[in-house]
């Protein structure tokens, strides 16, 4: 019913257990807990309840997630026909609903690109993941960084079933200077402020750091050191994540600078260790692994701005703890390369006669690499090759369907390395090639090899020419000093008219025959033919 006039206004004071019915607008207030009462009025009024409704003050915050309820309305709102529950809503607090994610902003951080918070944030995390409550898996919550700038001056400390959330690469940036250590480092959940040196010596099998994600998140280090060091764990995802540091293209090679590494013990080696869609630039190292650790995936990712792209294995030595195996089982996937000086992928050789050890199964799938690769920062050009765009110098490792943006194609001041040197097998992507109709003196294919070591090159090919059709295999064996090689194959019908052979070429100005070239040969039939053929070769 509508106001039509204030006769008076009452009040009432005294404790809180003595509030007596107010009567309809009259206000009680309960001195010893500070708050503030009104009177509903008779129902036949029209109030809702008989009673009185709590006013509220400072001294309802306390309350207020019991006083005010959340259901969940979807989407669209109240227009729609959402039921939460078994044809009743769920009711929940706002203290429920806000807790189902924790924020560092409620531990303190701040964000701004200035305040120092790196205690805040380590509070946060060890309050969510490490305090002696937290075996409860339902207390290990998602720990959202809102977009800013967190400023730290030490490692962070990650512990068993963290996970980290930021809304983005550039946008939630965790920001890392004046520490002399890596942004981030992995722990078991008894750590805390221990330093970056001695930690993971420390990590026991009980406490190790296992099931650990971070998503959306730059690890930014404003000094010549590492982005994150993984140490002794294993069940580590990173997604949608930036590693970024201080290195500029031209720099020297330098050992503390390193985007992501592992370090791990005999005990307890690093293992499942998963990159997807990540983001490594301006490190010396943008990967680093010698330790121990198995089953490591690099999927989607962009490495840009490096001395080395990913080295693999370069301390191991089969004898001192944690480096007994070295790096085994590291893929690289659909990932992009550039601005890198020396190798993208350079896999050390093992040390002395230590047989069995050493990297193993690293293999480099489907990446594309740029010409900016392995020119020690000379430029884009083709004709500059300083050093091979991939270096495999240990056992069973391959190269399978990358794409090199370089050429292999001599030139006259070529200083001629390969796309893929040392041990290993490198197939390439089918491409096609035209054979041109009656060409009687061999002719180049384009196809063409580095011969500076010994070659076993297989061609699987297929040749259509008009109605007729070829599918064979074309073999080479070759040196610097000779070359053989054989030509096995199946016609549908008529012969196609096309002879293939190999030859060794000087094509550069240094002395000796460096090129293995693949020509051909035509009959005059009238039409060219078509080579489809995918390269695979031991180099």
């Amino acid at each position: 019913m509508p106001v039509v006039q204030i006769s008076r206004i009452q009040h009432r004071r005294g404790k809180a257990t003595d509030l007596p019915q107010l009567a309809a607008g009259e206000l009680g207030w309960s001195i010893d807990e500070q708050k503030l009462y009104i009177g509903n009025g008779t129902m036949a009024d029209g109030a809702p309840a008989v009673g009185n409704t709590e006013v509220l003050t400072n001294s309802s915050v306390t309350t207020l997630s019991s006083i005010i309820n959340h259901v969940y309305k979807g989407y669209l709102g109240s227009s729609t026909n959402i039921v939460t529950g078994n044809g009743v809503n769920v009711t929940r607090t706002l203290q429920a609903k806000f807790d189902d994610v924790a924020s560092v902003k409620d531990f303190g951080a701040v964000g701004d690109g200035s305040t120092a918070d790196a205690v805040a944030i380590q509070r946060a995390i060890e309050e969510l993941y490490t305090e002696s409550d937290k075996t409860d898996s339902r207390s290990r919550r998602i720990l959202l960084f809102p977009a800013g700038q967190y400023n730290i001056n030490g490692s962070l400390k990650i512990p068993p079933y963290a996970h980290l959330v930021g809304e983005g690469p550039d946008k939630t940036i965790i920001y890392q200077t004046g520490g002399n250590a890596p942004v981030a480092v992995t722990e078991d959940n008894t750590r805390t402020n221990t330093t970056h040196g001695n930690l993971f010596n420390s990590i026991t099998a009980s406490g190790k750091p296992t099931q650990i994600e971070v998503e959306g998140i730059t690890f930014k280090n404003g000094e010549a050191y590492g982005g994150f060091s993984i140490d002794s764990a294993t069940k580590v995802y990173f997604n949608n994540c930036k590693f970024e540091g201080t290195y500029a293209s031209g720099g020297a090679d330098a050992s503390t600078s390193k985007g992501v590494t592992v370090r791990s013990t005999n005990a307890l080696p690093c293992s499942n260790i998963i990159f997807n869609q990540c983001q490594f630039t301006k490190f010396a190292r943008l990967v680093d692994f010698s330790y121990d650790v198995t089953n490591t995936r690099f999927t989607n990712c962009d490495f840009d701005i490096g001395y080395y792209g990913a080295i693999i294995g370069e301390q191991m030595d089969g004898s001192t703890a944690g480096y007994t195996n070295g790096p085994r089982d590291v893929h690289f996937s659909g990932n992009s390369w550039s601005n890198i000086g020396q190798q993208a992928i350079y896999v050390k050789p093992k040390v002395g006669s230590n047989t069995g050890v050493g990297p193993r199964n690293i293999i480099s799938h489907a990446n594309w690499y740029a010409s900016t690769v392995g020119n020690n920062f000379e430029g884009a050009t083709t004709s500059i090759r300083e050093v091979p765009v991939i270096q495999f110098d240990n056992d069973e490792c391959s190269s399978d369907l990358d794409f090199f943006e370089r050429s292999d194609l001599r030139e006259a001041t070529l200083n001629a390395a390969p796309e893929l040197q040392g041990i290993g097998r490198q197939t390439n992507p089918v491409k096609q090639i035209t054979l041109t109709d009656n060409t009687s003196t061999a002719t180049t294919t384009t196809l063409e090899f580095p011969a500076l070591n010994s070659k076993h090159i297989v061609l699987n090919y297929k040749i259509v020419r008009s109605t007729n059709s070829r599918v064979g295999q074309f073999v080479i064996n070759a040196d610097t000093s000779a070359v053989s090689f054989d030509d096995t194959y199946t016609e549908n019908a008529s012969d196609v008219g096309v002879v293939l052979t190999a030859v060794l070429e000087n094509k550069d100005s240094t002395a000796g025959n460096e090129t293995v070239t693949v020509k051909y040969t035509t009959t005059n039939s009238g039409s060219s033919a078509t080579m489809d053929v995918e390269v695979s070769q031991l180099v």
